[in-house]
C-alpha cells in the first residue's frame, strides 16, 4: 500500500469515526430526522433484538424518533473502543463499537420515566455514496439494560419492564 493510498485509509476510518459520533449525537437529541437522515444508505437496516427492526431510511426515520422520544425520552450515548475495517476498494467498511449509555426509560405504566444503565455494542456496514461515508446496517446487541437504583445490574436483553 503506498502513501496515498494508507493516508485515504486513515481518512476514511476518521470519517466513520465521526459518523459514529454523530449517530449518538442524532439519537441524543431525540432522534431528530435532520440529524438522522444523513447518516444512512437508502436501503439501510437497523436492528435490535427487543427494540426494534426498520428497514430503509424512511422507516429508520419513521420508526427511531418514537423510540428516542417516548420509550426512551432522554439518552447520553458513549461509543468507545471503535474497530473500524476499511474494505480494499475503498467504498465499504464494517466497524464495532461499545456502547455505554444513560437513560431513562418510559416504566410499563406510561408517563414516568426509571434511569437506566445501557451497554452493548454496535455491529455496523458502512458504504461510502458520493465521497460520503454512510450506515448501511446497524446491529445493536445489548448485553446490559438495567434499572440504574437496582442493587444488582440486569444483563438480559430489553425491553425490561420496572415491575
Amino acid at each position: 500500500m503506498n502513501i496515498e493510498e494508507r493516508l485515504q485509509r486513515l481518512e476514511d476510518i476518521e470519517a466513520i469515526n465521526q459518523l459514529i459520533a454523530r449517530y449518538a449525537q442524532a439519537v441524543d437529541h431525540n432522534g431528530d430526522p435532520a440529524l438522522v437522515a444523513p447518516l444512512f444508505t437508502e436501503d439501510a437496516v437497523w436492528h435490535c433484538e427487543g427494540i426494534g427492526h426498520w428497514e430503509t431510511r424512511a422507516g429508520i426515520l419513521r420508526d427511531i424518533r418514537p423510540n428516542c422520544t417516548t420509550f426512551m425520552p432522554w439518552a447520553m450515548h458513549y461509543m468507545t473502543q471503535p474497530i473500524v475495517d476499511v474494505a480494499p476498494d475503498g467504498l465499504s467498511a464494517t466497524s464495532n463499537h461499545y456502547l455505554w449509555e444513560l437513560a431513562k426509560v418510559t416504566t410499563e405504566e406510561g408517563g414516568a420515566t426509571r434511569d437506566t444503565w445501557v451497554g452493548g455494542w454496535y455491529d455496523s456496514q458502512l458504504r461510502k455514496e458520493d465521497g460520503a461515508w454512510k450506515f448501511a446496517r446497524i446491529d445493536l446487541t445489548l448485553k446490559l439494560f438495567s434499572p440504574a437504583d437496582s442493587s444488582a445490574w440486569e444483563t438480559r436483553i430489553a425491553p425490561w419492564s420496572p415491575d
